[in-house]
């Protein structure tokens, strides 16, 4: 998996309004680095998190 893929994956379960530690778990990664992740494209505001996720499907 492309570590694009997984950032795009990431950014769709937290929109989803999965918690970050299930989110973590999900992709094998630390709850820290899944935050700054999600932190980067909106989190907490789960509207952001899903603009973000529109903006990279129609790219």
């Amino acid at each position: 998996m492309s570590e694009n893929t997984e950032r795009q994956m990431i950014i769709t379960m937290l929109a989803e309004g999965n918690p970050v530690w299930f989110v973590a778990g999900m992709v094998h990664k630390s709850s820290h680095e899944v935050y700054v992740i999600g932190r980067s494209a909106g989190y907490p505001d789960r509207a952001k998190l899903r603009t973000a996720v529109y903006r990279a499907a129609a790219a």
